[in-house]
């Protein structure tokens, strides 16, 4: 009987944690789409719907009209898109986990993304996204930071 239990534990331990690596692993899969897109549309311009993929904190910061001029500026003086490569991926319930500025948020499903970017006016652009789902389990992105080295053409716009 103890061999039975201890087989039954062992087993269901396994499950749990093969289940739990699986969730992780998906809702990464579903907030790297997210990420996708908002970067498609920050890259091709579409200004617009980047913003509205913002979190509700994040829309309620900044007026809509301003941040799209703002992040026009910033694009251009990055200069020309030439591609990205993801470099690391975490999701955790605690968003302090990701960063400590993340105190005053709920425990709930967050996910960070870092890239290797290359645009035309900078050198070791790296960029950092965090993302979370919001009330209707939709990515949301909490935070986009990036930083980088100046090239010779960057010019501040």
């Amino acid at each position: 009987m103890k061999k039975f239990i201890l087989i039954f534990s062992i087993i269901t331990n396994y499950t749990i944690n093969s289940f739990s690596q699986i969730n992780t692993e998906y809702h990464l899969q579903q907030a790297s789409l997210k990420t996708t897109t908002w970067f498609n549309n920050i890259n091709t311009n579409n200004f617009e719907d980047a913003f509205n993929e913002l979190s509700f904190e994040l829309q309620s910061k900044f007026e809509k009209n301003d941040w799209i001029f703002g992040m026009n500026q910033i694009l251009k003086s990055f200069g020309e898109f030439n591609g990205r490569k993801e470099i690391y991926r975490n999701f955790v319930i605690n968003p302090i986990e990701i960063d400590p500025i993340l105190g005053g948020f709920p425990d709930g499903y967050y996910a960070e993304f870092q890239y290797e970017s290359n645009y035309l006016n900078t050198i070791n652009h790296l960029e950092r996204i965090i993302l979370h789902q919001d009330h209707k389990s939709k990515w949301r992105i909490l935070d986009y930071s990036y930083e980088f080295t100046e090239g010779e053409n960057y010019k501040e716009n």
